[in-house]
């Protein structure tokens, strides 16, 4: 069995800031596609491919790191710290990710059965964000489609997908500031506050004693 989290791309990220990658692989499944997932399946998927990468493979986990579905959300496998079974001969410091889907063009290396999927929406988001992570900290050439690998005759991650157009989206990115930021840079000054975890949940106690010691800077500013 695989030990499996379901992670947001926030969490994500404080994870993957502790190692240092050289390069982003990207894949798409192929098979499961798009119509496999019902929005509420993510840790079958991902074990059923853990299974099919151990007893079929013979590997001693499954191949990717990350696997990206269609509602966007990420799900952990291999450790970070292990090299990917991803592009032969590149796998040393990279990161493999496997997004849920079949993304050829029709006629161009896919089976009518599996269907022929959009990556779009929340997905795309996620795979855009974390293509810009990967371009802001190790440059564009860490990025790597499977297809590019050396003798790699496979279409992965799909030939509906162009490499230089999903790089141009993924630099144009820009941050939407929390709804809470600007409360955040008033306020962290006077209670002490380190960092931008704006949706962590506080308790009753917790929240009276950033209260008070906003009253008590108040009181002690009118003093």
């Amino acid at each position: 069995m695989g030990n499996f989290r379901m992670l947001n791309f926030d969490n994500l990220i404080k994870e993957l800031d502790k190692y240092k990658f050289k390069q982003l692989h990207i894949h798409h499944t192929w098979k499961p596609a798009h119509k496999s997932f019902t929005g509420n399946n993510h840790i079958a998927i991902q074990q059923s491919m853990y299974n099919y990468h151990v007893n079929s493979n013979g590997w001693s986990d499954i191949g990717q790191h990350l696997t990206l579905f269609p509602d966007g959300a990420w799900v952990t496998g291999r450790p970070f710290n292990i090299a990917p079974a991803s592009i032969k001969g590149w796998n040393t410091g990279a990161l493999a990710v496997e997004m849920i889907g079949n993304f050829d063009i029709p006629g161009t290396g896919a089976i009518n059965d599996l269907g022929y999927d959009l990556l779009q929406g929340k997905q795309r988001e996620e795979i855009l964000k974390l293509m810009r992570y990967f371009i802001n900290k190790y440059g564009e050439d860490s990025i790597k489609f499977h297809r590019e690998g050396p003798g790699v005759t496979k279409t992965c991650p799909g030939t509906r997908l162009d490499k230089i157009m999903l790089i141009k989206e993924a630099k144009a990115l820009t941050d939407k500031k929390h709804w809470a930021e600007e409360h955040y840079n008033n306020l962290k000054s006077i209670i002490n506050i380190t960092d931008k975890r704006f949706d962590d949940k506080i308790t009753r106690g917790e929240a009276m004693a950033l209260v008070d010691k906003a009253l008590d800077y108040i009181e002690r500013k009118v003093k």
